[in-house]
């Protein structure tokens, strides 16, 4: 219950801060259901976009990313619309007003509000073909991709491999070579714990072998913690 009043309070009291600039409605929209989020915190903004959306009102015919929705988690499901483009211009007295165009990639990002950081979100379509111009799709899985933000010189030495992995997965710890902690959290799907591990010491650790051999096919979120840093990265088992 103390809960559920929090939740109502916090959609009363919460408006888009970063994600803001959305076009009026159309009259076309697309939901959009996100059933599972991981690595967000309540006050985090999710938005919709089309890379190469409508973006004119004029027939002018210009073309970019777009916002087309966004919302505010809230620690739940969170369903948002985004709204479609109209383009009457071969009409007399025709106009364009902007929005996605049907046959695009949806497109998730992510707003940390503690941060202030926008990352890019990796999302798993449970239903819909991940483009817009279906009735509504669904997002069964969303997870934060922290490296969306950072150079891939930086922190390519987090990396698994293989991905796809078939009972055994490998982490590369080189970036890590100190004498401080490090967590290894992995979960399921469903945000259930499978393993959990605390490395001491690594100083030349180069790599950890994970043996997820009595484990089921499918996906699992890898997380990793170091001092103030947190990164997660998604992988697939398949056997």
């Amino acid at each position: 219950m103390k809960y559920l009043i929090y939740t109502i309070l916090f959609s009363l009291i919460a408006t888009q801060v970063h994600f803001s600039n959305i076009p009026d409605s159309t009259g076309i929209y697309q939901p959009v259901i996100i059933e599972q989020c991981f690595d967000l915190e309540i006050g985090d903004e999710i938005g919709l976009f089309d890379t190469s959306g409508l973006i004119s009102a004029d027939c002018s015919n210009q073309y970019s990313e777009i916002l087309v929705g966004a919302g505010i988690y809230d620690g739940g499901q969170i369903t948002i619309s985004g709204f479609g483009s109209i383009d009457y211009c071969d009409f007399i007295d025709g106009y364009q007003l902007p929005g996605w165009i049907g046959g695009h990639d949806i497109i998730v990002k992510v707003w940390d509000s503690s941060d202030n950081i926008e990352y890019i979100a990796d999302v798993n379509f449970s239903t819909g073909s991940g483009e817009w111009g279906d009735i509504y799709s669904v997002i069964d899985i969303l997870t934060v991709n922290e490296l969306s933000v950072f150079s891939e010189d930086n922190y390519s030495l987090n990396s698994i491999y293989p991905n796809p992995f078939n009972s055994t997965v490998t982490f590369n710890l080189n970036h890590y070579n100190t004498m401080n902690d490090l967590k290894i959290l992995i979960y399921d799907s469903s945000g259930k714990l499978v393993e959990n591990f605390k490395i001491n010491n690594l100083i030349n650790r180069e790599k950890l072998v994970w043996d997820a051999s009595n484990m089921r096919s499918g996906i699992y979120f890898v997380n990793f913690k170091y001092l103030n840093e947190s990164f997660t990265q998604k992988i697939t088992l398949i056997k």
